[in-house]
């Protein structure tokens, strides 16, 4: 099984590609340090931060070295080995919550006219009722998911 992260405000870009490769990743950037330390000892969570003061202070925790959101993403997937693990496009970008298949029909009303006469699969989130759909969007993602895969040597 997978860690479940909880990042630091620093991170933020990092928890957006955790979550698009399907980890389960909590991030605010309003959290303070003791939100973060009740958090990730509550709920058995890997702190990733910058910050090595506060690392000392929970029972598992990670320092991210890189200054690149990219690396970043790397730098965690070998030190964690998550590279079978990966499971695009499953969370929220936003809330990190697991999506669920929607019929057209359910969220038509909140498409925009091109995606309405475009797209016929989507998914929401259950928790924010975000709709996502394979536009171009989802082109530039998964050519990214490609590269981080290919990376993983």
């Amino acid at each position: 099984m997978s860690p479940r992260f909880i990042l630091d405000v620093h991170l933020g870009k990092l928890a957006y590609h955790l979550r698009m490769l399907g980890f389960d990743t909590l991030y605010r950037n309003d959290w303070g340090d003791r939100d973060l330390l009740a958090i990730a000892r509550d709920q058995g969570r890997v702190l990733l931060s910058k910050d090595r003061g506060l690392l000392q202070l929970v029972e598992a925790g990670y320092c991210v070295i890189d200054k690149d959101p990219r690396f970043q993403l790397l730098e965690v997937l070998r030190r964690f080995d998550l590279f079978s693990t990966i499971a695009p496009f499953t969370r929220c970008l936003l809330c990190n919550t697991i999506l669920a298949p929607v019929g057209r029909d359910a969220v038509l009303d909140r498409l925009p006219e091109k995606v309405r006469d475009l797209f016929g699969e989507f998914q929401q989130c259950p928790s924010c009722e975000r709709v996502y759909w394979k536009g171009s969007h989802y082109e530039r993602m998964r050519e990214f998911v490609d590269e981080v895969l290919a990376s993983r040597i």
